[in-house]
């Protein structure tokens, strides 16, 4: 099955796969139902004998039982349909994630190469971006050297001959073994959160660089003023955190540093909500409050870039934009740049 243009076996097994979902070993296909894909894929009678004869040689389905012409993909037939699937030009950023490094390194390019389709921070480029995200965790568990243990006790008396040293042996080799396993864990927790806490963080830029602006200019009370509005200064809020069940793997330094940011941003809003066009407030002093909250998430932000590699498995869309903590600490420079030029003012106008 390795031509060019898909043979009929070739997209028949493509399209049980895509059908048979999250369940592909106990999902069954009855003559009526495969036989009415056959017919949506245009196959003529001889090129659907063709197809079920080629699939069930290459034993990537049975007859289950074998009485029947109940189809069932075997595990051989769903990994080699989801490699087929994600070989095809019209992929689709939900299909099956490819199983062998071929076939992952295969969907990387692909998606690579169409991610700025869309506009960064849309709908589009966030579900490219968590593929790639999975499928780069994928890829380094392909390259992770498998550990292995065995008994070293061997022979007809191998109970009897197996001695302190190699007890300990063993119990060190799976003690190893757990605290790699638990260290992929980690690592693919903090992939799968990726995505969207560099989303919140974004927004955590734009919110400080509008209190920033509004700051300034009621505090040089320039004639024409910002016009944001009260929704310009609410965080994004995450989908999985933090109820997602690769919250609990991450690291407990990880999950401090998560639990620490997303918790600012709550500060950020309640004061957001609570004093957005209180009566009696100055303008100035109300922007300076959102700008020291939008400025704490940032600090607690670039933690979490660390903790998180964020640089790495999510670069910026173009060079130019510089990484997310040189657009950071550049913020607060500018935070600062501006409190200092606002204590200037005020201590001129005092002298006065």
């Amino acid at each position: 099955m390795n031509s060019s243009t898909p043979s009929p076996g070739q997209r028949l097994l493509c399209a049980l796969r895509r059908l048979a979902g999250d369940a592909p070993l106990t999902r069954r296909f009855k003559p009526a139902e495969w036989f009415g894909i056959t017919k949506e894929l245009g196959l003529t009678d001889a090129q659907r004998n063709e197809a079920v004869t080629s699939l069930r040689t290459s034993a990537f389905i049975s007859f289950t039982p074998e009485s029947t012409e109940i189809i069932a993909l075997t595990a051989s037939g769903i990994t080699t349909g989801n490699e087929l699937i994600v070989r095809q030009q019209n992929r689709d950023v939900s299909d099956p994630m490819p199983e062998t490094l071929e076939g992952i390194r295969l969907d990387l390019d692909y998606w690579d190469s169409r991610l700025y389709e869309g506009e960064p921070g849309s709908n589009w480029w966030e579900q490219v971006q968590a593929r790639i995200v999975s499928l780069r965790h994928r890829e380094n568990r392909f390259l992770t050297t498998p550990i292995s243990i065995t008994n070293n006790a061997i022979g007809a008396n191998s109970r009897n001959n197996v001695n302190s040293v190699d007890q300990s042996s063993n119990l060190a080799s799976e003690v190893h073994a757990a605290k790699t396993q638990s260290a992929i864990r980690h690592s693919e927790a903090r992939w799968v959160l990726a995505p969207e806490l560099q989303r919140s963080i974004d927004r955590v830029l734009y919110i400080h660089g509008r209190a920033v602006a509004n700051f300034v200019s009621h505090s040089v009370d320039m004639t024409v003023k910002p016009t944001d509005l009260k929704q310009d200064f609410i965080p994004y809020w995450p989908s999985l955190y933090p109820n997602a069940p690769q919250v609990r793997d991450l690291a407990e330094e990880d999950a401090a540093a998560l639990s620490a940011y997303y918790d600012s941003l709550h500060s950020l809003n309640d004061d957001v909500n609570d004093w957005w066009g209180r009566e009696g407030q100055l303008p100035v002093n109300l922007f300076n409050v959102f700008l020291h909250k939008a400025s704490k998430c940032l600090r607690l932000a670039l933690i979490c870039i660390e903790k998180f590699e964020l640089e790495e498995l999510i670069p910026p869309p173009y060079e130019s934009w510089g990484t997310i903590s040189f657009r950071i600490n550049q913020a607060l420079k500018s935070e600062e740049q501006a409190s200092i030029a606002h204590l200037a003012r005020f201590e001129a106008k005092a002298g006065r």
